[in-house]
């Protein structure tokens, strides 16, 4: 570590916001195998001819994987590092994609994406990234957690291409460029990364001095502080399970996980059912992506209004649309697609900053990453259960209308969790320090 009285000049740019952009890039290479499976499941339905349930229960595996590994990326991001760890990610994830483009039986797909590509995309994904974006910034948390988690939707830019890329060349070799491309990109950047800024010198959000401005940055940190005990408690994960934030926070989890990826991962079969071509499908989820990276670049909004308030707002705006999706029955209609895809997107990119910033201002720590990573296993819970429910509402109805109404619900019920969870009553958010 450096010394306390190193000098860092400050007509540099913080080296925080380099940590943001590998950030960005670590997780749309490592998301873009991991989401691309609704374009996936489209082709592996037509080759195999397996039913929707049985093969929507693929991403069920891996969404169970990656719940249970959420934790497990917490404990090891808290343990070795970024840099160890996403290397080592990287790796399962391309082994997992080499593993996808060979397999013919549903089994081999259980093991490969399943197993190791969840695992992967999930300890190179949201829950260490947070933690290490987190580590960096306090004052501007949820902007550069916003900007950082861009990662998880602009994977979505890459649909059409991979859709392309499935029409040309086949699913099979999309698969194997996919794990070329990941780690080509994940395993250089990694290098860069480091866990705290006081491994280079420097506190949070930016210093000219270490030693000299402590103090003064403890102060403005000490400001936003509502209740000092809480604030001041070493949390671990036993002392957080403890707690009725942590399971509130595990309930968005859920709702998210139903909401978001169950809906996507069969939203290209549910427009083809409509009429329309997979490609068009492809497109919707590139207008899904461009909406999402806008809606997280608002990350800043709850520095300046509070975290339950905008979550709500970001809630309501997914909310919306919805019913869009039970009256659109022909191809008749492309622009009602358009407004759900365009609302629905734009919410599902400014809700997780706002969660993210949320539960770091609730468990701030050292073990914030273990923390997080085990309500994350709410997510994977919710889109493991959500997916094969999808499939199976399908195969029974023919309809995934029950399917929609139920992610109407998981969508609603986030909005008390995140009051129940009340970041507020810990800590202010910058924007709020004088009121």
């Amino acid at each position: 570590m450096v010394k306390g009285k190193q000098l860092i000049s400050k007509d540099k740019v913080f080296y925080g916001w380099f940590i943001v952009a590998i950030s960005l890039v670590t997780m749309t290479a490592a998301y873009g195998i991991y989401f691309s499976w609704p374009v996936f499941y489209v082709s592996i339905l037509d080759e195999f001819g397996w039913s929707r349930a049985e093969t929507a229960l693929i991403f069920s595996v891996g969404s169970i994987v990656y719940s249970f590994a959420s934790p497990a990326s917490g404990i090891l991001f808290d343990r070795f590092g970024p840099r160890k760890l996403f290397l080592v990610s990287a790796i399962i994830i391309a082994l997992g994609a080499l593993g996808c483009s060979q397999s013919r039986a549903v089994w081999q797909f259980y093991i490969f994406f399943g197993v190791f590509v969840a695992f992967g995309a999930c300890a190179a994904g949201f829950v260490p990234n947070l933690a290490l974006v987190s580590n960096w910034f306090e004052k501007k948390r949820a902007t550069a957690v916003g900007i950082s988690q861009i990662g998880t939707r602009d994977s979505f830019l890459l649909t059409p291409l991979i859709q392309l890329a499935i029409l040309t060349l086949g699913w099979r070799y999309s698969y194997l460029v996919l794990a070329a491309a990941t780690a080509i990109i994940i395993i250089p950047l990694s290098r860069f990364l480091r866990a705290r800024p006081q491994d280079m010198g420097l506190l949070p959000d930016g210093s000219t001095t270490v030693e000299e401005e402590g103090q003064t940055k403890q102060s403005e940190a000490d400001s936003l502080i509502v209740d000092k005990e809480w604030a001041s408690t070493e949390w671990t994960m036993l002392k957080a399970a403890k707690t009725y934030q942590f399971w509130a926070f595990f309930v968005t989890h859920v709702g998210s996980g139903f909401a978001f990826t169950a809906l996507l991962n069969h939203f290209v079969a549910l427009i083809s059912d409509i009429g329309f071509t997979t490609m068009f499908a492809a497109n919707l989820l590139l207008i899904f992506a461009v909406t999402a990276i806008i809606g997280r670049c608002l990350g800043f909004v709850s520095d300046l209004i509070g975290r339950e308030l905008a979550f709500t707002l970001s809630m309501i705006i997914m909310l919306l649309p919805l019913p869009i999706l039970l009256v659109a029955k022909d191809s008749s209609v492309p622009w009602l697609l358009y407004i759900f895809i365009i609302f629905f997107g734009f919410g599902s990119g400014v809700y997780s900053p706002f969660k993210g910033a949320a539960e770091a201002d609730v468990f701030q720590g050292k073990r914030l990453g273990t923390i997080v990573g085990s309500a994350n296993m709410g997510y994977g819970l919710g889109a493991a259960f959500g997916t094969w429910l999808y499939g199976y509402i399908f195969d029974v109805t023919g309809t995934y209308a029950l399917a929609i109404i139920i992610t109407m619900v998981a969508v609603f019920i986030q909005i008390p969790a995140i009051w129940v969870a009340a970041p507020r009553k810990v800590r202010r958010v910058a924007g709020r320090r004088l009121r």
